[in-house]
């Protein structure tokens, strides 16, 4: 238990001073934003409760974003995380 704590812990440490970022070689910023799009539409989930709003009678859902399904999206697209040093 302890040993699992101390590894916990220093994980936590190591990824305090570093911001992830989806990266692929050649892609440009405008190549990101659709793919992100794309995937972020793919791993939208129902959830939550719905609501009619009784002005427009519009009903609504609340959702989530699976983030297993985004990633796994994101890496058939090419992109993958990689660690950036934050900067103070």
């Amino acid at each position: 238990m302890k040993i699992q704590f101390f590894a916990l812990f220093c994980g936590l440490i190591f990824l305090a001073g570093c911001d992830r970022a989806w990266v692929k070689p050649g892609a440009s910023q405008q190549d990101y934003a659709q793919d992100r799009s794309a995937c972020l539409q793919e791993a939208q989930r129902p959830g939550g409760s719905a609501s009619v709003n009784p002005f427009t009678g519009i009903i609504g859902q609340e959702g989530y974003t699976n983030s297993h399904l985004f990633n796994a999206c994101m890496n058939e697209r090419g992109w993958s995380l990689a660690r950036q040093p934050t900067s103070n």
